[in-house]
């Protein structure tokens, strides 16, 4: 009995392993940016952000990158130990981050961590809080509790004669103890003491009654994980507890470590062997654990810890795995790949995909044979050399379920004919030279028509099967030799036919009508290509031929084409397969993602699903699609087959914040310095950079996480742009050299659903002008220029004055000049112009006398007057009456003229003309000169020169 009853439970774990639902993970580990694998604690800020507690440093994440935060010996500011246990953030929004050398407090808009002093070097397991803001510390095996407003700490309770494990508060603020024992401990606050539970009172007897963890439930109960006996479940009303999980299917013990609400009833387990999605009211749950083959298992069996997002997604930390995100899945698509545990299959490239009557699906791949999918999910493979399940080739094309029949065509291998209920091929038929045969092996599609005609498109024509002789025949009015690629029928019974390279054929038996539709290049209405993949004839009776280069509607009234591409908002100009939903939108399989089309709306809406939303691969392959009874889709892809029901899609209705999260000058992180940035980015309105900082970059994140991939962004830097820019692929924006002035940064995002972020993030960004350009510089340039013109003014009438002096000295010495030129003038000509010859006579005589003794300088008016014989007076009054000049003027003037004639006339120096002429010295000849020809001898030998 007790054998029976083990096999019992073995065979409800295997069942509960095999349930329905898919559980695909993301994955995050040191590759891609975690400081470490191991992950302690995790949680989500109040603003959105992921914090993850690992062996090796704190982390942030924005969904893009990881901020890691660690210590650093030469800043004080810093953490103090990489080791982090556990998070905590509190009602104020304070972030409490305990470490195995104490309790740190976390100023996230300075960045800087905060000791508690009486934690240092402590190691810190679990951190709790209560609603008047005390925070309760697992330290040292006692709990302590902190008043942040007093800074004051205390042993809460005073008694504490266990070692402590785990802590709680229940609704009721009440606080709940487990020990190392295996006891449930009420503290009562009222007498200080506590009420003691054995969690372990009527349970089988293990060797160790270690709990470590509890877990308030939504149900008045509280989740209880211990070390030996798995998951139990206290019943806060009743006060009496029962064991719920205890062992593994290999009936090993649970060792529970941590545990999550997840939706209604159901909450996640986190277990040294795995995730435990279980279900409190029914008991049922399903264990996820790792498995090499799958990409998408949870990456580690050692799970420590969960946290639920804003979005639902479900993020689980492992002690080797690093981190797993389990996005919730408001677009959930079943994957079929090879290693799945849930839907093997047994290729990568998926062809076709069709059911019979019987509930199977069959699914054929081009790489590994053919799958019957039972309606339970078991799969059978068909392939060359399995028994009973043979068949001619791996490489399946074409597939047919027909009555109790499935119809294979084969890449070259010619047709099997499989009979369903024994899964034996019953026919199989090559190409041959007679009249009846094929004329290929290779059947690339399989049609029935409205009335049960089987039609075959093969390499090499189209053919239809005759079923009273068993063989086939060429389907008129459709070339030979072309290589057929899809076949449909439409309405009123016209065969349809896509061809690769060769267009499209169509043609009616009854009526006998056909033709061809070939692209014509530049022809408005052509068809887009002559290369078709496949026809779909909608609910509306419309046809569509999808091509390797556009997508095709034929317009029955104008026999013409109205073309889709990628300018149209499509993903790729390559189209491979269609379907129709309930609701009438249209499923296009592509080369790079799922489209969800709506042609009959205005602005025939777009919809791209890819990878990032939870699909095998962005291109899918030809002729594989399929829709069933209930409405679920199949398309095939080149690393497996999707299925998905577009009804059960739900829409994110979390409109994402978008935050800053970093600004680079120059490619190098903008820190905060006091000067430019006095908090962290994330929290600053208003930034001030130098004039030699215009050259930046923005970096900036929509916190959603689920397909975040997705999101989509719109920024506009005031003062720049013109309009907003839209961002798909980055998250990035750079702008390079802006002339000084204030400019305003805003972005926003949206989510996987479309949604955008309901106000846009600003940052105000000025960039201060150079010293020189700036506001006191310029009020100095006006004070200079002020000063400049006031001193120039000065100048100005300095000059002004200068020159009238100027003049005026020129106009009395020019005056002077003419009255002495006159006078030598009038002496030049004393000879002649004396009135007298006795006059005549004295006047040749003294200028002879004044000629021949000229180089003396010591000639004055006692030597002329001694050479006439006449007294100083006598000659004086005689040389003033004739010449109107005194005796020395008349000296100068003789030896000026003289002077004049030699600088013009001979190639003396100044100063050999200055002593022939009887001057002292060439400055006193040059003074003399200047004051009776208004120059230097020097200008006036150029200038008579010149002349």
């Amino acid at each position: 009995m007790k054998r029976l009853y083990s096999l019992v439970i073995v065979f409800l774990v295997l069942i509960s392993n095999a349930s329905g639902q898919s559980y695909d993970f993301r994955h995050y580990q040191v590759e891609q940016g975690l400081s470490y694998n191991t992950v302690y604690s995790i949680l989500q800020d109040s603003r959105g952000f992921m914090w993850f507690a690992t062996k090796d440093g704190l982390n942030r994440f924005d969904g893009y990158n990881f901020k890691i935060f660690r210590n650093d010996p030469s800043d004080r500011n810093s953490i103090g130990s990489n080791l982090i246990l556990c998070l905590f953030e509190d009602a104020s929004r304070t972030l409490w981050v305990g470490t195995s050398k104490g309790l740190y407090q976390y100023n996230d808009s300075l960045q800087r961590f905060k000791l508690i002093s009486f934690t240092r070097n402590k190691y810190i397991i679990d951190i709790k809080g209560d609603a008047i803001g005390n925070i309760y510390l697992l330290l040292d095996g006692q709990v302590f509790r902190y008043n942040q407003h007093n800074n004051s700490s205390e042993r809460f309770p005073a008694k504490q004669d266990f070692r402590v494990s785990s802590m709680l508060f229940d609704d009721q603020q009440r606080l709940w103890l487990s020990t190392s024992e295996g006891y449930l401990k009420q503290y009562v606050p009222q007498d200080k003491t506590f009420n003691s539970y054995n969690l372990f009172g009527h349970s089988k007897s293990v060797t160790s009654n270690w709990i470590d963890r509890l877990y308030l439930t939504e149900s008045n109960s509280i989740l209880v994980g211990t070390s030996h006996q798995g998951v139990k479940l206290f019943d806060l009303t009743t006060l009496d507890y029962k064991d719920i999980l205890t062992s593994n299917s290999d009936r090993t013990a649970v060792f529970a470590k941590n545990f999550m609400h997840y939706e209604g009833d159901t909450y996640w387990f986190a277990t040294e062997s795995g995730v435990f999605v279980y279900n409190l009211k029914t008991g049922s749950y399903t264990q996820l654990k790792k498995d090499p083959n799958n990409p998408y298992a949870i990456s580690d069996n050692a799970v420590y810890n969960f946290a639920r997002d804003k979005e639902g997604g479900v993020w689980v930390g492992t002690y080797f795995g690093g981190l797993n995100y389990y996005p919730k899945p408001f677009t959930s698509f079943e994957k079929y790949f090879p290693g799945s545990r849930q839907y093997p299959i047994s290729g990568n490239a998926v062809r076709e995909i069709t059911a019979d009557t019987y509930g199977n699906l069959w699914v054929a791949t081009e790489d590994a044979g053919l799958n019957q999918i039972s309606n339970t999910g078991q799969v059978e493979l068909f392939k060359p050399g399995a028994g009973t399940r043979t068949i001619a080739h791996t490489n399946i094309h074409g597939l047919l379920a027909y009555n109790n029949e499935l119809w294979v065509g084969t890449f070259e291998q010619g047709l099997d004919v499989i009979d369903i209920p024994s899964g034996k091929v019953i026919r199989h038929y090559d190409k041959g030279n007679g009249l009846n045969d094929l004329k290929s092996n290779f059947v690339e599609s399989i049609f029935q028509t409205s009335k049960g005609m089987i039609i075959l498109g093969t390499s090499n024509g189209v053919f239809q099967y005759n079923r009273s002789s068993d063989n086939f025949s060429p389907l008129k009015g459709f070339p030979k030799d072309n290589h057929y690629m899809s076949i449909q029928e439409d309405a009123t019974h016209n065969i349809w036919a896509g061809t690769i390279g060769n267009g499209l054929h169509y043609y009616n038996p009854e009526s006998g009508k056909g033709g061809t539709y070939r692209i014509k290049q530049g022809e408005k209405g052509s068809i887009s290509d002559n290369f078709i993949n496949s026809l779909f004839i909608d609910q509306d009776k419309r046809l569509w031929v999808l091509t390797e280069n556009g997508l095709n509607i034929f317009d029955e009234k104008t026999k013409s084409f109205r073309t889709y591409s990628s300018k149209d908002g499509f993903p790729s100009n390559v189209f491979y397969r269609m379907q129709q939903d309930e609701k009438g939108l249209l499923w296009i399989s592509t080369a790079r993602g799922l489209v969800s089309f709506n042609p009959s709306e205005v602005n025939k809406s777009i919809t791209i699903y890819g990878k990032a939303n939870g699909l095998l691969s962005d291109q899918f392959n030809y002729n594989s699609s399929y829709v069933d009874a209930n409405g679920k889709l199949f398309f095939g892809s080149v690393k497996g087959m999707i299925a998905f029901n577009p009804g059960s899609f739900l829409k994110n209705e979390m409109r994402p914040k978008v935050y800053i999260t970093g600004f680079q000058v120059f490619n190098k992180e903008l820190t905060i310095d006091g000067k430019h940035l006095s908090k962290s980015i994330s929290y600053t309105d208003q930034l001030n950079l130098d004039y030699d900082q215009s050259t930046f970059s923005i970096d900036f994140a929509a916190l959603a996480y689920t397909n975040y991939e997705t999101a989509q962004y719109e920024y506009k830097l005031e003062g720049v742009d013109t309009g907003f820019t839209t961002l798909t692929s980055n998250r990035k924006v750079f702008y390079t050299k802006l002339s000084p002035g204030t400019y305003t940064f805003l972005v926003r995002g949206s989510n996987s659903s479309g949604l955008w972020s309901t106000d846009y993030t600003r940052l105000v960004i000025h960039i201060d002008p150079p010293f020189w350009r700036s506001l006191p510089a310029y009020l100095l340039y006006i004070l200079i220029f002020v000063i400049s013109i006031y001193y120039a003014y000065r100048y100005y009438e300095h000059k002004q004055l200068e020159r009238n002096k100027r003049k005026s000295a020129i106009l009395e010495v020019q005056k002077e000049r003419e009255v002495y030129q006159a006078r030598v003038e009038s002496f030049t000509h004393l000879i002649t112009i004396a009135q007298s010859e006795p006059d005549q006579a004295l006047l040749k005589k003294l200028n002879d006398y004044i000629l021949d003794n000229l180089s003396d300088t010591s000639m004055d008016v006692d030597q002329l007057a001694e050479s006439l014989n006449m007294s100083r007076a006598t000659f004086y009054r005689k040389v003033k009456a004739i010449s109107n000049l005194t005796p020395n003027e008349l000296i100068n003037i003789t030896r000026l003229k003289k002077a004049a004639e030699l600088l013009v006339n001979s190639d003396l120096k100044i100063q050999q003309i200055a002593n022939q002429t009887g001057f002292s010295s060439q400055a006193q000849f040059g003074r003399s000169f200047m004051r009776q020809f208004g120059m230097s001898p020097t200008e006036y030998a150029q200038n008579t020169s010149t002349k």
